[in-house]
């Protein structure tokens, strides 16, 4: 059972369920679709479900809490995952304009770590602007209400923003800003539930090929599954790397996410945990081993 969070950087999943490629991996693989990446990670920790998928903020969030957890692998990337959007009225051109507006974000997940790295930018922090915490699917409904003066969703919000409000909003360019990645995790593995990590990652291995081979097919699957219109995709797919992957970059973004909390005192931990312990590569070194570029 696998906490699939409801969003197109899930693609791997629905392509791999839509083409059987787990048939021939696992015995048998089911999906519990989930609104973001915090919530399959509950499930995960409650033991509700084998395996999740979160984004590297969520891990570096829950990594401080010392819960018993592992990511087995990457399999997606997108540095234009993550927007912010403001009212064309509110005249705000840059990071330093944000300086005493009200901002909805998510907190403890990506949406709040990328508003800190645009306003780092002009050298503000959240203390420097209002955060004001919305589920991510409540964001949009908290700027039409004017309960807030910005908002940063992840997609396929932003683009839901954008079609329902039009001109009405203005949706900045932050591309490479920031790279978001998302990861197969489950608890802390014995050997049993890694052998199962191996079969879900050949399976997303198998997949992956595919959406390489036939980005159309694969877009379509991902419209079906989601009940995403065409233009939708169209929008993020540019933006995404599909790819398995387990290395330092992961390590990295964890580990200065992490920092970053506990600076910010976001978080009532003050130890900056050892990442590596959150890493676990058995099942991707005997899928595809050249992938993997961590200690051992």
């Amino acid at each position: 059972m696998i906490a699939v969070s409801k969003t197109p950087l899930s693609t791997p999943f629905y392509v791999a369920k839509a083409i059987g490629a787990f048939d021939g991996t696992c015995v048998s693989v089911e999906f519990d679709q989930v609104v973001g990446g915090q919530r399959a990670f509950a499930k995960v920790i409650s033991g509700e479900v084998d395996f999740g998928t979160s984004s590297d903020s969520v891990i570096a969030f829950q990594s401080l809490a010392n819960k018993a957890f592992v990511s087995h692998a990457m399999f997606v990337q997108s540095d234009n995952d993550v927007k912010l959007i403001t009212r064309p009225s509110a005249k705000i051109n840059s990071s330093i304009d944000l300086k005493g507006k009200r901002i909805g974000v998510t907190k403890k997940t990506a949406s709040e770590y990328f508003l800190s790295t645009l306003l780092a930018l002009e050298g503000l922090t959240t203390e420097d602007v209002e955060l004001i915490h919305f589920k991510p699917d409540e964001l949009i409904n908290g700027f039409i209400n004017n309960e807030v003066d910005a908002f940063v969703p992840w997609e396929p919000f932003a683009f839901q923003s954008a079609q329902l409000l039009n001109d009405q909003i203005k949706i900045h360019n932050t591309k490479s800003l920031n790279i978001l990645s998302f990861n197969l995790i489950s608890q802390t593995a014995d050997t049993l539930l890694v052998d199962k990590a191996k079969c879900i990652i050949q399976g997303l291995n198998i997949a992956i090929d595919y959406i390489v081979s036939n980005p159309a097919e694969s877009k379509q699957i991902v419209i079906n599954e989601l009940e995403l219109s065409a233009e939708l995709i169209d929008w993020v797919w540019p933006d995404y790397i599909f790819k398995l992957a387990l290395n330092q970059s992961l390590i990295l973004s964890v580990k200065y996410q992490a920092i970053w909390a506990i600076e910010t005192q976001m978080s009532e931990f003050d130890e900056i945990p050892q990442v590596e312990q959150f890493i676990d590569s058995r099942a991707m070194l005997q899928v595809n081993p050249s992938a993997v570029n961590i200690p051992q």
